[in-house]
């Protein structure tokens, strides 16, 4: 373990005293600081009664127990507090160390012995070897009773809401569409999981079209077959204008009535939000138009569809009404709800907080987007090509549709509206435009990056630089997008789609308590998070804060060699087969050097800190008038790596309340490998100018172009190996075209422009 601690803020002397006093942790002045550190050890052991079992269970050092030592003329020391302090934390002596300052400094462990007070109220507030805050580990054997009411410790509420008897309860909210052109508004079900309390308090709120389960076997029949040739496109400029929004007029009288009708039975939750409901946050589960349960049809990603979600903040600040049930007659108030709110989740869920933020709504304070497209064409296109998001071959916008239209799911919704839905798809089918991969309307309508500058609240970014679903452009734009004035932060891993809940090297949901209690419960506090924190690529379990994502100059420059290359197009059509059949095969035989591909191999006479976009510059002509570039960048070289999967440390360690919803601990593994991906990036050959620009390849004429791959941070030093593969079809991503055609590469004009942060 390793620790990267964000959460903790140092507070002035009093307040410590103050704050531990409430939670029942006492600091006598008159004291030495070997009996009040006494008083403390016992304290932390409060659920048993005979607490000289406990003391002599522990140690001192080698030679003493715990008890021996309080009850000795010997001194505290440094090695002994940090001795004491690491068994608290749940680490044992003689087996998860037996040097105590060679695994200090080893840990990086963040409390620096000296101030009493100040150590022991931090060490309160950082983490134990199982992933929990030791406070938060006190809490939930019992040291504060679950009495629905606010304790804070350090900026971060307590869990001290129980769980076991939350509400649990449905309302349909009213929205401003009606996608369904039914001539009423779509209603929206809402999930409610929400802690009892005699006030009003915030919620979190996780926008999903996957809550109400997904139709799988209609989307595996809407996937695409991959394996077609490029297409010549008509050459000319691209138009698109500003996405037009129709809404509708709520409609009718209700009566209004104190209580929700319908309760909630299971429902899939999200980890972060499990363990912020015991600490006071109301938890939503929205799972928007065209769902099970809900009105209208499947948007998928437009604004729509975000409307719709915005429409239940609307309803949390009593702008938007809601119903007990379809029929409309029984309205509810959300007189719970103190009107703020946080988004969370991870991918499509991530997605739709982007889109939520751009509307500018009321009442949302903080987003919380992981792994979330900032637009789609993003997604399923890239620089005029079809692409397919990583490890998904075929799929595209109607096949997820297909996916997420869970009013399908219900028979008798399936009689009455799968007509009105199979026209819209017709309708959506079209306007994707899968022949060309340009960008059109159709794509500008779900681009959330051009209303970023309406974005009002607090943002937060994870993301994983191993991506390749959502790979990291989506939040480098969405990054950059924002208004100067917002903050924003971005946790940037080195992982692939997955979120970081329930790592053990970095405190991320115990900073998201911190903020979420500044920002939704108006708790004053010092709290800030930097505005980058990265995790370092070149060690286990370490983070950084860096002071932006990109907005390097191009301070490393590479020419790619002497001479010309060619790249043939055209695989045996046995080969074609198996890359067809397994695209990791290719992907394997592509890093070792064994396909049609030029590969240029660079030592590093420096250190290198890329962050931000590679800048591929090149020089080539194609034997046809069509043609697609592909371009990885590599780490080559047997060097221990971050993989890109986590695995589990300890099954079911990690606490989200009061042994409620427990995890598994995790982390990503550093284990030797042959290489890494540091990026890619693939080019129609007829958008190298740019998204709504299409140009003639003219056959055997030099074209001469520039195009950025993936951002990223990512680290080498002096001495490794950098490798560039540059070749066409990529059996992963792009589509498949096996057609006679080679494009040649003028080495000695073509070169590579790093955002090197070294000079």
């Amino acid at each position: 373990m390793r620790y990267n601690q964000y959460s903790y803020t140092p507070e002035t002397s009093e307040k410590i005293l103050a704050e531990m006093e409430s939670i029942g942790f006492s600091f006598r002045q008159e004291y030495s600081d070997k009996e009040n550190l006494e008083t403390f050890v016992r304290k932390t052991f409060f659920n048993y009664k005979n607490t000289d079992y406990a003391l002599k269970s522990l140690v001192a050092n080698s030679k003493t127990d715990l008890l021996s030592f309080f009850t000795s003329n010997q001194k505290l020391t440094a090695k002994i507090f940090y001795t004491i302090a690491f068994q608290l934390l749940e680490f044992v002596p003689f087996v998860d160390f037996d040097d105590v300052e060679k695994f200090r400094k080893n840990v990086n462990f963040p409390i620096i012995y000296g101030n009493l007070l100040e150590n022991l109220y931090q060490l309160l507030n950082t983490r134990t070897k199982n992933g929990n805050l030791l406070i938060d580990k006190l809490i939930s054997d019992g040291l504060i009773p679950e009495d629905n009411t606010y304790h804070y410790f350090n900026g971060k509420s307590l869990a001290t809401f129980t769980s076991h008897n939350a509400i649990r309860e449905v309302a349909y909210v009213e929205s401003r569409v009606d996608t369904d052109k039914d001539s009423l508004p779509d209603l929206i079900k809402v999930s409610i999981i929400r802690p009892r309390f005699d006030g009003q308090i915030p919620a979190v709120m996780t926008a999903s079209p996957y809550h109400q389960g997904t139709n799988d076997k209609a989307s595996d029949k809407a996937l695409y077959n991959m394996n077609v040739d490029l297409i010549k496109k008509e050459t000319g400029k691209i138009t698109v204008h500003d996405p037009e929004l129709h809404l509708v007029e709520p409609q009718g009288q209700a009566t209004l009535v104190e209580q929700t009708e319908e309760t909630l039975g299971h429902i899939g939750t999200y980890t972060l939000n499990d363990y912020l409901l015991p600490r006071g946050f109301a938890n939503l589960y929205v799972s928007g138009v065209g769902t099970k349960d809900s009105d209208g049809l499947m948007t998928s990603g437009d604004y729509y569809q975000i409307e719709a979600y915005k429409n239940v903040i609307d309803w949390l600040n009593g702008r938007c009404r809601a119903f007990t049930d379809h029929t409309r007659q029984r309205e509810i108030k959300a007189t719970w709800s103190n009107g703020k709110v946080a988004t969370t989740g991870i991918s499509y869920l991530g997605t739709l907080s982007n889109g939520l933020a751009t509307t500018g709504v009321d009442g949302l304070e903080v987003i919380i987007a992981e792994a979330g497209i900032s637009s789609w064409y993003n997604y399923y296109r890239e620089n005029g090509l079809v692409t397919s998001p990583g490890g998904y071959p075929g799929e595209d916008f109607d096949s997820l549709t297909e996916l997420t239209y869970s009013r399908n799911l219900l028979a008798g919704e399936n009689l009455r509206h799968n007509a009105a839905y199979q026209s819209r798809l017709t309708e959506l089918k079209a306007n994707l435009d899968r022949e060309t991969g340009d960008y059109n309307q159709f794509w500008h309508d779900r681009n959330y990056l051009i209303h970023a500058h309406k974005v009002k609240a607090e943002v937060v970014f994870t993301h994983g630089s191993q991506d390749w679903n959502v790979k990291p452009l989506n939040v480098y734009n969405m990054f950059h997008a924002l208004p100067e004035h917002i903050k924003k932060h971005l946790f940037f891993h080195n992982g692939a789609h997955i979120y970081m809940n329930n790592w053990q090297s970095i405190d991320f949901r115990e900073a998201m308590n911190a903020l979420l209690s500044k920002k939704l419960l108006s708790y004053d506090s010092r709290f800030e998070l930097p505005t980058v924190i990265w995790q370092d690529n070149r060690q286990a379990q370490s983070w950084l804060s860096l002071e932006t994502f990109g907005d390097q100059k191009y301070g490393t420059h590479f020419n790619l060699g002497k001479g010309t290359q060619i790249i043939p197009n055209q695989y045996a059509q046995e080969d074609y087969d198996r890359f067809s059949k397994t695209y990791q095969t290719f992907k394997n035989e592509l890093f070792d050097g064994k396909l049609n591909q030029v590969t240029v191999n660079v030592t590093l006479e420096k250190d290198l800190f890329l962050n931000g976009p590679v800048k591929l510059n090149l020089r080539l002509k194609s034997s046809t008038d069509k043609g697609l570039i592909s371009a990885q960048l590599l780490d080559v070289g047997q060097a221990k790596r971050l993989l890109p999967l986590p695995s589990v440390l300890a099954p079911k360690a990690m606490d989200n309340g009061r042994f409620y919803m427990l995890e598994h601990l995790m982390e990503l593994p550093f284990k030797e490998t042959p290489h890494r991906v540091i990026t890619k990036g693939f080019l129609n050959l007829q958008n190298r100018t740019d998204l709504l620009t299409v140009e003639e390849a003219t056959p055997d004429q030099w074209m001469e172009f520039s195009f950025e791959l993936q951002p990223t941070i990512y680290k080498m030093a002096a001495g490794d190996t950098l490798r560039l593969v540059l070749y066409t079809t990529d059996f992963e991503h792009t589509v498949r075209d096996n057609t006679d055609y080679h494009l040649t590469i003028d080495l000695e004009e073509s070169s590579l422009d790093i955002p090197d942060v070294l000079k």
